[in-house]
């Protein structure tokens, strides 16, 4: 009997080392695909692809040709807003009559065959009259506090007037390419008083061409190629252009001997920023933001990049044998007087022009009050 307890005891306790050696090899066994990364459960479900963000192509036209500065400065923002967007906003600006006759890309925008431009201004000035007032606005302000202006009052009266319009155009507030004042005058002849002007034929434009007049000029007008052949002729005696850089890139400083210094006839030169307003509107909100805030940036720029441009041509044009001067105070008083009176009348004619000034001559007078102003700058039609 004790034989058989013994035997039994050994057989149950060989049966437990084999269920134990078992169990360890089980633990021990790598699971299968080890290196492999499991599948995901059903409730962990499979993650979906990254969505590709959309591009946005957009067209544009300055209204100048090539290598004139409102189209470099058009380019140049085009380039910022699709770095800044990474890629998301592309905008070809092309210069001027690429796509449409130059001078028209508002109406182009407003159709839908432009996105944007470098425009509008006195080339609208047509249609809805403060056009002239917002590009080049005689007696007005100086580059800097108009370009406060714009971005804190006048872009909204245009846009204003635009929807009003049922036109589809949105000008970016402090946007644009704000350009420096204009050589007054130049001519061959010396002058010293409003006196001197009565009788001169000077190739002029715009609203201060039709102040010019009212002094007793006669006024022609021509485009810009055809100054020095006309000076070469004496068709003119006088012509009003642009600014140094702009003149001397022209080699007008062949034309005529002296330039009379003085930004009252035409303070600035501004090309507006103008896009399609369905399209911005329709944009994600941190598009909109990167074209309103490049397009401020550029402002700047565009008015250092001048800056830099006329000091070194005004030197080069005295090393030429100009004579630069400053306007004769009495000239410069009685031009602004007279646009004083030019725009006094205007302005009952066209409501749209009365509400630009009506905003326009306080802030102009305030900034007068706050830190002067280097030349006689009307702020107010009295």
């Amino acid at each position: 009997m004790p034989k058989r307890i013994l035997f039994a005891l050994a057989a149950l306790l060989m049966v437990l080392s084999i269920v134990a050696i078992g169990c360890a090899a089980e633990e021990a066994a790598p699971p299968s695909g080890e290196g492999e990364q499991a599948a995901p459960s059903e409730e962990e479900g499979e993650q979906p692809a990254q969505a590709t963000e959309e591009v946005i192509y957009w067209t544009g036209q300055s209204a100048l040709p090539a290598g004139n500065p409102p189209t470099e400065g058009l380019e140049r923002l085009s380039a910022t807003i699709k770095e800044a967007s990474n890629g998301r906003l592309v905008m070809e600006a092309k210069p001027a009559g690429a796509v449409c006759p130059a001078t028209e890309e508002w109406k182009n925008i407003n159709s839908g065959v432009l996105d944007f431009c470098a425009g509008g201004g006195s080339y609208m000035a047509a249609d809805l009259r403060f056009g002239t007032a917002f590009s080049q606005l005689p007696a007005g302000m100086p580059p800097l506090p108009n370009l406060i202006f714009h971005e804190q009052q006048g872009a909204d009266i245009m846009n204003k007037w635009y929807e009003q319009k049922g036109w589809k155009i949105y000008d970016i507030p402090g946007g644009g390419f704000h350009g420096l004042p204009e050589i007054w005058i130049s001519t061959n002849k010396e002058l010293h008083g409003p006196e001197d002007l009565k009788g001169l034929k000077m190739r002029a434009s715009g609203d201060g061409g039709k102040i010019l007049e009212r002094m007793g000029v006669g006024t022609v007008f021509m485009p810009l190629g055809e100054i020095f052949e006309s000076m070469q002729r004496g068709v003119i005696d006088a012509f009003e252009c642009s600014c140094p850089a702009f003149n001397y890139s022209m080699g007008l400083q062949e034309a005529a001997k002296y330039n009379y210094m003085s930004p009252s006839r035409a303070p600035t030169e501004v090309y507006g920023f103008l896009v399609n307003r369905d399209k911005f509107e329709a944009l994600p909100d941190d598009l909109k933001a990167i074209v309103t805030e490049c397009a401020r940036a550029e402002a700047i720029k565009y008015h250092t990049m001048l800056h830099s441009r006329n000091a070194d041509a005004l030197v080069a044009m005295e090393a030429e044998g100009n004579i630069n001067l400053p306007l004769p105070a009495s000239i410069n008083d009685a031009f602004v007087e007279g646009a004083k009176a030019f725009y006094k009348e205007e302005q009952e004619n066209f409501p749209e022009l009365k509400e630009y000034l009506d905003a326009y001559l306080p802030f102009a007078k305030n900034w007068e009050a706050l830190y002067g102003f280097p030349y006689t700058v009307m702020t107010s039609l009295d």
